[in-house]
């Protein structure tokens, strides 16, 4: 079977973490008010359908397509000015030197999908995009993005690596057998990761990591 490298977006493909925090929060506090926006806060992996049943669950009454409609521009700005991730070019390059087939697992719809894709110079790489959202599949934490995408690449998850920066993403990963590394080079502060088998600062971290779990 073939082996896999599978990226996260936020906060991996793409440095949007604090584009994201920046544009939710004057948002949430129009949409659900200033205390149950300061309830929801920033967490990373939620996934924008569980902040709007946190919301509700903290009394926000607000329709659930007004919701998706206002956090839908939202995204678009986000996407608009977040950078891609430095050296995820190089290390992609890499991964395909070392034989690797490429996905992309994400809770995002496919409009946020589309908006970052363009930019990407290796997106024709991408063998498997995965939507769990789209795809009405179980969110992360739930593992069942990362075994579509494995099955997709005909991969053996337990050759295969995950990157992804959220706790959940990390736990994700971790019941779907593949090695998991967290990446912290995007990570808002304070954000505390857990779970992973391996941590990376950069991207050329990353591929040390590879090239260490990956030697006979």
């Amino acid at each position: 079977m073939n082996k896999a490298f599978i990226f996260d977006l936020d906060g991996v493909l793409v440095n949007s973490e604090p584009y994201w925090t920046a544009c939710e929060e004057p948002f949430f506090q129009r949409v659900f008010g200033k205390q149950i926006a300061k309830k929801v806060g920033h967490v990373p992996g939620r996934g924008v359908v569980k902040v709007y049943e946190e919301a509700l669950s903290y009394g926000a009454i607000i329709d659930k397509e007004i919701y998706l409609r206002g956090f839908e521009e939202v995204a678009m700005r986000v996407y608009d000015r977040a950078p891609l991730t430095s050296g995820v070019a190089e290390l992609v390059q890499r991964l395909l030197a070392h034989g690797f087939k490429l996905g992309l697992v994400t809770q995002s719809p496919q409009s946020w999908i589309d908006r970052v894709l363009p930019r990407l110079p290796f997106k024709n790489e991408l063998a498997a995009i995965v939507s769990t959202r789209e795809q009405s599949l179980e969110p992360k934490p739930s593992p069942e993005g990362f075994l579509v995408a494995f099955s997709e690449l005909k991969a053996d998850p337990r050759s295969s690596f995950i990157l992804e920066d959220s706790n959940f993403g990390i736990t994700a990963g971790k019941a779907a057998g593949a090695f998991v590394i967290g990446f912290r080079g995007n990570l808002i502060s304070g954000y505390e990761q857990i779970g992973a088998d391996a941590y990376a600062d950069t991207m050329d971290d990353v591929e040390k990591l590879v090239e260490k779990f990956t030697q006979p």
